[in-house]
């Protein structure tokens, strides 16, 4: 398990497609290369998503504005919202890249992480599979989400594009169709994939940094079987110094995925909230394709919300459960230096550990609770203020 590659082993397809869409450095060596190579690493990026992602979303809120009712700009404003989070979560990550790889490198290289015995290795493997085929599972949801929306006005007699945005010539018509057909599932497809990959790896370090302080948690369990105030002494001192890095990687990571997690809490009490707009005026009788569809979208949504706060919350609760795991080394039996050293300790761990979203507010299970009443509370204002 101390193989590099298996420190990591649930991201490394996601960095994979991450890179082919242009949302991950390559290396930032060969970005630096004045070659040609290097030059087309550099602007790839650029050559990708100005044309599609960006275009696409500027053309559905424009389309939005030109909307002559309430009702015709929900039908669009539900996933230009959903979009404009994207917005921020790919300037974001392309304005930390270079901390965002070098932090992934340090989890993936570091020897200050490397797991000690068979039952850290265990525990490792058995929680990045479950991450892994989870977020797997998340992405396959969040596609069908898509390609469903895509399928279903196939089956519909009038000319209707599966994700509104605004088209500069007639469409609804045979010959023209497809084109602004080919380019809402080319323009949906890059920004789901941006969007997934974005949340799965923000998510991640997350993850990563709370399996660190649960392994901070395993080796101060370790010591109270420890006999010897020697070595107890020196593997105190080393979980001193390991804690004191993992520290310092969750302010790393706060700084990279506080202003994808603000921007998507502000915005998804908003998406939710016109998503259940339209599911009013959506019938399952009358069109049970796309009923079952905007259903799909919100549970998506509701789940996209959920991860980082759960994530985030558990950072905060296996770092406070490191006070619970001092008590129960053998500190009793250990000389007076050792106590002091423990002392010391105690009073290191009473800072609470958390993450925060642009400074605002922590990033925990109590924000997502609180984002779901605040998206009934704006449905419920909506709906009176359209009847």
């Amino acid at each position: 398990m101390d193989k590099h590659n298996d420190r990591f082993e649930s991201m490394r397809l996601i960095l994979r497609v991450m890179q082919l869409f242009g949302l991950w450095p390559w290396s930032l060596k060969s970005e630096q290369e004045w070659t040609f190579t290097g030059f087309v690493k550099r602007n790839y990026r650029f050559l990708l998503h100005l044309p599609i992602t960006f275009t696409f979303i500027g053309l559905m809120w424009l389309e939005a504005f030109i909307s002559s009712n309430l009702e015709q700009a929900g039908q669009v404003l539900y996933m230009s919202i959903t979009e404009m989070a994207l917005v921020v979560k790919i300037l974001s990550i392309w304005h930390y890249r270079t901390d965002a790889w070098r932090l992934m490198y340090e989890l993936q290289h570091a020897p200050d992480y490397q797991l000690h015995n068979q039952e850290e290795v265990d525990f490792w493997r058995r929680e990045q599979r479950f991450f892994k085929w989870f977020f797997y599972i998340y992405i396959l949801i969040s596609l069908g989400v898509v390609y469903s929306g895509c399928t279903d006005v196939l089956f519909l007699e009038d000319y209707e594009l599966p994700f509104a945005y605004y088209v500069p010539f007639e469409w609804r018509n045979e010959r023209r169709y497809w084109f602004a057909y080919g380019y809402d599932m080319a323009g949906m497809t890059l920004t789901c994939i941006s969007n997934i990959t974005l949340d799965t790896v923000g998510c991640y370090f997350l993850f990563h940094i709370s399996l660190l302080y649960r392994l901070l948690g395993l080796r101060l369990r370790e010591l109270k079987n420890m006999q010897d105030d020697n070595i107890f002494g020196q593997q105190l001192r080393a979980i001193f110094i390991m804690h004191q890095r993992i520290r310092r990687l969750t302010l790393t990571c706060q700084r990279i995925v506080s202003p994808y997690i603000l921007s998507q809490i502000i915005l998804s009490a908003l998406i939710i909230c016109f998503s259940g707009y339209r599911l009013q005026y959506v019938g399952i009788r009358d069109n049970p394709g796309q009923f079952i569809s905007m259903l799909q979208f919100v549970s998506v949504m509701i789940l996209q919300i959920y991860l980082p706060c759960y994530y985030g919350n558990e950072i905060t609760v296996y770092a406070n459960q490191l006070t619970n795991e001092v008590y129960h080394t053998n500190w009793l039996e250990c000389r007076p230096p050792i106590r002091k050293l423990l002392n010391a300790y105690m009073e290191h761990l009473k800072k609470p550990v958390t993450i925060r979203a642009g400074n605002f507010f922590a990033v925990g299970l109590p924000i997502f609770v609180k984002t779901i009443n605040n998206s009934y509370s704006f449905l419920a204002l909506l709906l009176n203020v359209s009847n």
